[in-house]
């Protein structure tokens, strides 16, 4: 089984232009470091502001999809009340695991169950106060897949765009001491926002799904 992802940036209208460039080359720069990390990787950037990737083991999309939300929501944004949307939410996502007949980087074409079933999903998602995170598989442990990935989504819509960067180095595996230096802030400071992020809980929704059997 192969896992997709299909996404798009929320209120990417009230960026500035200098804000949404920024954001694009975040993301273009995560998921070359992401290609290198998870052999097989593909994301790219379509139609201004949506995302597709390709995620050959399914295991780690979970990982990925939040690596991805936190990414985009530890940038330093203008705080103003248009933008509010975009500072909680960042990314609405669907996740589908399922085959895929074809896979053509070099012709940037990719079709198949899974990306047709997380393509699907992401139209049919509605507000982003009803959730931004939605996982469409035929495991049998469907249901249990889908609550852990709203409610390890739901923790990382309500962190701050600091807690947001720690939350997004230690889903890269970072340890406190290499976020610390990476951020130029005492190791203090990241325990604590990793503890008020409620990093242990995104840890174990996490794990638990890369244990999921996806064959």
């Amino acid at each position: 089984m192969i896992a997709t992802i299909s996404a798009d940036i929320i209120s990417s209208t009230a960026l500035s232009v200098d804000e949404i460039i920024k954001a694009k080359q975040q993301l273009a720069e995560l998921f070359e470091q992401l290609e290198k990390l998870y052999p097989g990787f593909w994301g790219r950037i379509v139609k201004g502001d949506s995302i597709e990737c390709i995620i050959p083991e399914s295991k780690y999309a979970l990982r990925i999809a939040l690596l991805i939300k936190s990414r985009l929501k530890s940038l330093d944004i203008d705080n103003s009340e248009d933008k509010r949307f975009f500072q909680i939410y960042a990314l609405r996502t669907a996740i589908g695991i399922g085959s895929m007949r074809l896979i053509d980087r070099e012709n940037d074409m990719m079709d198949g169950e899974a990306i047709y079933l997380s393509g699907r999903k992401l139209e049919d998602m509605g507000s982003p106060i009803k959730g931004t995170l939605q996982i469409v598989s035929l495991s049998k442990e469907q249901e249990a897949l889908q609550a852990i990935g709203i409610l390890a989504d739901a923790i990382v819509n309500n962190a701050t765009q600091r807690q947001s960067q720690v939350i997004f180095y230690k889903l890269l595996g970072k340890n406190e001491h290499e976020i610390a230096e990476i951020l130029n802030i005492k190791q203090s400071g990241v325990n604590q926002r990793s503890t008020s992020a409620q990093w242990y809980a995104i840890d174990a929704a996490v794990d638990y799904f890369e244990q999921v059997n996806f064959s």
